[in-house]
């Protein structure tokens, strides 16, 4: 039976799953909704004195299902920090969050932000959340949403703060000395080099990294030839494909900071996201815009995913496949590969005639025009095939049709699944 219980920054939560700074951590009816889907942790919304960011254009969510299957979980926001009044919600909202996670065992993440980069601009915020009894305090400092909110005097705050180096270190080091609990920064993924980032605040004081705070985006209806929702830029939620960017940028932290405590967010809809996460060294996995866009059901089914994972594939804690990737990851200049492409391409797609459906997909997505359809069969062009694949992944056969192979022996490079072969080490 797997064990679900992880460790991060002290606490045993009973399983990693979380729910990220949104909504469902800004008021105690909002977090139970959540918590009584079984999670181990909650980050809360986001508090602050900052102007602006309080408060925001109703309607403020904008889903863009209408525009396509493909969109069907993407959406912009112009949602941002929390709208409760700072002294209302450390009184009153706050302490009633600490108590309900607790009471549910949950660990609450207290979330905070501050326009300048002074001690006064965040140590009074610090010590107030310290004081309701939260576990942890995460920095806000790699949002779109407040500098597009902010009143001009206040410009300087959310993903600015993130992808400078000396900022990020100073406002870590000042909010990390002023509690006697964890800190976690928020990374941006606007930040160019997050590497030096997540050294940069490690060594300012900051217990683990939260990666990856949300971009910025727009849309325009075509039909009425205006902005959708509304004429600015706001939050851009792009759906679960969001993940192959944030996953690169938090590997960016892991593989250069080998067993720091990370939470993991951007893009999970689903158990195997949270896995993928936790294989590419992310110590919880936490959920947002996937609650939002699938209900606060997704959550309980990536607990019972993960757990139904673990059992299949003989994990007996989550520890034994978390950052099991994050040796090999680098830079595709490392990869081996030929000194020169040569032409005709050294890998071709190798047809199993007998599972193929005759669809004819290979040949109309082939970017290189090396598939025709004879008879219903797909018949291959080898001296302009590029070995790319892409007829591969995009083939809808229920089973195995395409294989990518060695010209020179037939040998199988890629099937599809995990990494492909450094073929090229043989010649």
């Amino acid at each position: 039976m797997a064990d679900l219980t992880t460790e991060f920054l002290g606490y045993k939560l009973k399983n990693p799953i979380g729910v990220s700074s949104c909504s469902f951590g800004g008021t105690e009816h909002d977090a139970k909704l959540v918590l009584d889907q079984g999670i181990g942790w909650l980050t809360g919304k986001t508090i602050h004195k900052i102007n602006g960011p309080h408060h925001w254009p109703r309607p403020f969510f904008y889903s863009l299902k209408k525009f396509g299957p493909e969109m069907k979980d993407v959406w912009v926001c112009s949602q941002m920090f929390s709208e409760i009044p700072y002294d209302q919600w450390m009184s009153v909202e706050g302490p009633k969050i600490v108590k309900a996670c607790h009471d549910a065992n949950v660990m609450f993440i207290g979330s905070v932000a501050a326009a300048g980069e002074e001690p006064e601009d965040w140590e009074p915020i610090m010590r107030d959340m310290e004081s309701i009894g939260v576990d942890a305090i995460e920095l806000d400092t790699g949002g779109p949403h407040a500098t597009f909110g902010a009143d001009a005097s206040q410009l300087d705050c959310g993903a600015p703060q993130a992808m400078d180096p000396v900022k990020a270190s100073t406002i870590t080091k000042i909010c990390a000395d002023a509690v006697d609990i964890p800190v976690i920064f928020k990374a941006t993924p606007q930040c160019v080099d997050q590497a030096i980032v997540s050294h940069a605040v490690k060594d300012a004081g900051a217990a683990a990294i939260t990666a990856n705070n949300a971009f910025y985006g727009t849309w325009i209806d075509h039909e009425t030839g205006t902005f959708y929702g509304g004429p600015y830029a706001v939050g851009g939620l792009m759906g679960r494909p969001w993940q192959i960017f944030s996953l690169a940028k938090m590997l960016e932290t892991t593989a250069s900071l080998k067993g720091f405590p990370v939470c993991g967010v951007g893009g999970i809809f689903t158990w195997d996201d949270c896995v993928r996460y936790m294989m590419a060294g992310a110590t919880v996995a936490g959920l947002c815009s996937s609650v939002y866009s699938r209900g606060v059901g997704v959550l309980k089914k990536c607990i019972d995913g993960m757990a139904a994972f673990m059992d299949r594939k003989g994990y007996k804690t989550t520890a034994d496949f978390t950052g099991m990737v994050v040796d090999d990851f680098g830079f595709v200049r490392d990869w081996p590969k030929e000194d020169i492409m040569a032409m005709p391409s050294p890998i071709v797609p190798k047809f199993d005639m007998e599972n193929c459906i005759g669809c004819g997909t290979c040949a109309t997505v082939c970017p290189y025009g090396a598939l025709q359809m004879e008879d219903g069969k797909p018949v291959l062009d080898d001296t302009v095939c590029m070995g790319c694949g892409w007829c591969m992944g995009h083939c809808p056969a229920k089973d195995q049709v395409i294989n990518m192979v060695r010209r020179d022996n037939g040998k199988v490079v890629w099937n599809g699944r995990g990494l492909h072969e450094a073929w090229a080490l043989d010649q």
